[in-house]
Order: structure tokens, then sequence, then C-alpha cells
């Protein structure tokens, strides 16, 4: 019995070793651990929206077949976390994760640990209106210029976010637009800039920003400028000087004409004689882009005496 045990041992004993690790190969390849980043899926109610700056991801520890390991894609896995359930209710929430918050693990690995384990959570509600573009400049214009404005077309975009992010004062910001080489007005397109991770632009319309350059300004005072009652009337005086700011070749357009007082009178108004009417300046006959280089620096009368009509 002991001979044919022994008989050809060599070959007996090479088999059992290719078996042996031909069992590890498939059975046996060892155990790992890793760690990979995966992100953060937060269900909300209808409605809702979070506040602030919560985590997009957290690092996860898989421990399982080396092989399963280095063939996991991180972009299959992710956390979700249900509040579905919380209606319409808000404010702060602190949620604890655990294995079962993972999706996409394959059976035979283990979640060992999540960090962090558990996340802080502010629910808001949730509100979209237009928001006004605040035109962002970089830099400084060429000497012997000046920048005069910049506007944006459209001037509000849609947005959506948390409640108290979205009030009156808010705006939104634009990519950075340089100017220090330009010395003419100029267009540029540009993307809107939210106020924080929480706000997000749900209008798709492109964004385009006007940006005025001219010359530098000077200051210039046009004589006998005319006052002007709507609806009739006699001002007392029935002129005024202006000074005003503005490039040296747009001075002379308003000494023709391009500029008048206007001295309305109050509803009700009676009598021979309104005195101290208020004067504000109008530029007839400029366009958008030219009035917003001209600035009034100051004026003879600040208020005239009107004869109303009879």
């Amino acid at each position: 019995m002991l001979d044919l045990f022994l008989r050809r041992w060599p070959l007996k004993l090479l088999s059992l070793a290719l078996a042996f690790a031909v069992w590890i190969a498939v059975t046996g390849d060892g155990r790992g651990v890793s760690d990979v980043r995966v992100p953060v899926d937060v269900l909300l109610p209808e409605g809702a929206t979070l506040s602030g700056t919560p985590p997009t991801t957290v690092t996860l520890r898989l421990r399982g077949s080396e092989t399963l390991i280095r063939r996991i894609d991180p972009y299959d896995l992710d956390v979700r976390v249900d509040l579905r359930d919380a209606g319409s209710a808000t404010g702060e929430r602190t949620v604890i994760l655990t294995p079962r918050n993972v999706r996409g693990i394959p059976h035979d690995l283990e979640v060992a640990a999540i960090d962090p384990d558990r996340l802080k959570l502010v629910v808001a509600r949730k509100k979209r209106r237009e928001i006004a573009i605040a035109p962002t400049l970089v830099g400084k214009a060429p000497r012997g210029y000046a920048v005069y404005g910049a506007s944006a077309r459209p001037s509000e975009l849609a947005v959506e976010g948390p409640d108290g992010k979205l009030g009156p004062a808010a705006r939104l910001r634009t990519d950075p637009i340089r100017v220090d080489d330009k010395t003419e007005p100029f267009t540029v397109r540009v993307g809107a800039i939210p106020d924080g991770n929480d706000v997000r632009v749900v209008d798709t319309r492109p964004l385009d920003v006007t940006v005025v350059v001219d010359l530098a300004p000077v200051d210039g005072t046009i004589d006998r400028v005319p006052v002007v009652v709507p609806g009739g009337g006699t001002p007392v005086p029935a002129s005024v000087d202006v000074t005003v700011t503005a490039p040296s070749g747009l001075i002379p357009r308003l000494r023709d004409r391009h500029i008048r007082a206007i001295a309305e009178l109050p509803a009700g108004s009676s009598g021979p004689l309104v005195h101290d009417v208020p004067l504000r300046i109008e530029l007839p006959g400029l366009g958008d882009e030219e009035r917003a280089k001209v600035s009034i620096k100051k004026m003879s009368r600040r208020a005239v005496d009107v004869k109303p009509a009879r």
C-alpha cells in the first residue's frame, strides 16, 4: 500500500501544488481595503432645497476581495439620503450615514466605514425669482480713458435657491471682464455666478455685457440751458447754467440743445406764481450709451419759480 502511494511521488506532489495554486487564484486572491470618494444624493420633498454648503461627497472604506476592489468604479457608487418624508418642515437636520445609504456596492464587498459618518443639512423653502445682473469689471482703463459703466442684456436672470438667499438685495455677479486695454465700448458674452452653491441659475438665455469706455471725463459748462415746464407755464428764470462731467468730444453735442432742465409743477398747484419748483436735467437726443458718460456736477439754480398756464 505504501509502495502504491510513493510510486511517482514527484508527479503527484506537482499535481497537488498546481491544484492548490489554481484554488488560490480562483477563490483566495486575498483581502484588501480601499478608500473611495463618492457623491452624496439628497432627495427632498417638492418645494424644498438645501441651504448653505453641505458636503457633496463622502469617503467610503471598502473591504473585500482585492480583485473586486480594483474593479470597482467610484462613479457607480453614491450615498443616498432620503428626506422626502420631511414634508414641508424646514430647519437643520443631522443624518447618520450607514452602509444602508450606500448604493451600487457589490454583495461581496463590505462598507467598513463612512467619513464623515453624519451630515448636517439645512432644509429651506425653495424660491424662484428674477435676479439683477451686476457686471464684474477687472482692471483699469488705459491712461487718458475711463470706464463709464456696464449694462447686461438681459438685465435679470431666473435663479432658484433658499428663500432667505433671494431677497430684494440679491445680485448675480458675472465672470470677470477685463478693461485694461480697452479704449472704446465693447460687448462680451459671460456667465452668471450665483452667490453660493445653494443658488442655481435656471435661465438658459445667453448673457451679454456692454462696457462703456471713452476718453477720460472733463468738466464743461453749458450756458443758458432752457427750462421746460411740462403741461405749460412760464419759468422764472427761463434758463440755467449747468456744469457737466463728460468726455471732451461729447460736450459740444450738449451745447447743441441736447440738454434741458425740467420744472414739473406739483399736482394741484395754483395761483399766479409757484415758488421753488425743483429742476431735473434731461438729455434728449442722446442714446443710453452716451447718457452713461454724462454726469451733472452742478447747476446755477436747483429750483425756479413758475407762472402756471391759464
